[in-house]
């Protein structure tokens, strides 16, 4: 932000309307605990500042000049900002911000939403919640455009950022539920039957892709969507195979019955979700909102995994 030379301070606009409103310098000087000629000196710093005529001394009471209506009127409106800022500054404790924006993945949508805004409600005046591709989210807070993100990009490249984990998953293989499999040829079938992939441009696909190069897996490609949802639903139609997370699967509410579940072949990979913010000392905002969707995830989303998945119940770590 540019700072320069205003050719004014509250001061002086405090003295000039008061000037305004009494008619003159003597009862503007009484109403402000100081003197007359103090009042004199300080309009005509002010008007030698902004260069221009404001108050017509021929006359009484005074009056004020064109260029002195318009000051008048912006004056009294930044003196009204400025005292309602003076009382909130001095409260006790700062329990609302005015505005908070948080951007999470699209998987923590549906388990966290309804609960992060009760908690925003208790905290913040207004509030916007955005999902989409992590990456976006990254280059959001870094430019200011959010507060905070929720994310499988933990930004470690930025260590003046706070971080607080949230949840390790695995990734898992989903197939429809009545698709052949060898189990000892596991990889073999994969590569015969259409792979439901995500986009490259996300994270979370560009993960995927990474694995399966390191498993030299390069099934045929069936389709390319960028949501979970729709991928998750073209798995469950019978169209192909996909990776996603228990999470994603817990998000989505897809018909369990439709699909099956297994580990991936060979090696794990894990993904992470961290609640990532500009470092503050004074905001706590971000570490409640960390330990409310871990209370959530604790109670909702392993409920799920002991129903449907109880072979991951280890594999998961929430916190």
């Amino acid at each position: 932000m540019m700072i320069g030379n205003f050719g004014f301070d509250l001061k002086s606009l405090e003295i000039f309307v008061s000037t305004v409103d009494a008619g003159n310098m003597t009862l503007a000087a009484e109403k402000l605990g100081t003197t007359q000629s103090a009042v004199s000196q300080n309009l005509a710093n002010l008007e030698r500042s902004l260069e221009a005529l404001l108050l017509d001394r021929t006359v009484r009471p005074i009056e004020v000049t064109t260029a002195g209506r318009f000051l008048y009127d912006r004056a009294q409106q930044i003196l009204k900002q400025a005292e309602k800022t003076s009382q909130d500054m001095r409260q006790t404790h700062f329990n609302h911000l005015n505005h908070v924006n948080i951007a999470m993945v699209d998987s923590l949508v549906n388990p966290l939403s309804s609960s992060l805004v009760t908690t925003l409600k208790k905290y913040t005046h207004t509030w916007s919640i955005h999902s989409g591709l992590s990456h976006r989210h990254a280059n959001a807070l870094l430019a200011r455009h959010v507060d905070m993100i929720i994310s499988d990009d933990a930004m470690e490249g930025y260590p003046e950022l706070m971080r607080f984990p949230i949840l390790r998953e695995p990734f898992i293989l989903v197939l429809p539920k009545d698709q052949p499999i060898d189990d000892k040829h596991l990889l073999k079938s994969l590569k015969n039957f259409g792979f439901i992939r995500y986009t490259a441009a996300s994270l979370i696909g560009i993960r995927i892709e990474n694995y399966l190069k390191r498993i030299s897996l390069e099934p045929q490609i069936s389709l390319r969507l960028d949501n979970t949802f729709a991928i998750l639903s073209s798995v469950s139609a019978g169209l192909g195979w996909s990776i996603t997370t228990p999470l994603s699967l817990f998000n989505t509410g897809i018909d369990m019955a439709s699909i099956t579940c297994l580990p991936l072949p060979q090696e794990p990979l894990y993904r992470n979700i961290t609640l990532v913010a500009r470092n503050n000392k004074l905001w706590e905002l971000p570490e409640i909102i960390a330990k409310d969707s871990r209370n959530i995830l604790n109670q909702d989303f392993n409920c799920f995994i002991h129903q449907h998945l109880p072979w991951l119940d280890e594999q998961i770590h929430i916190g």
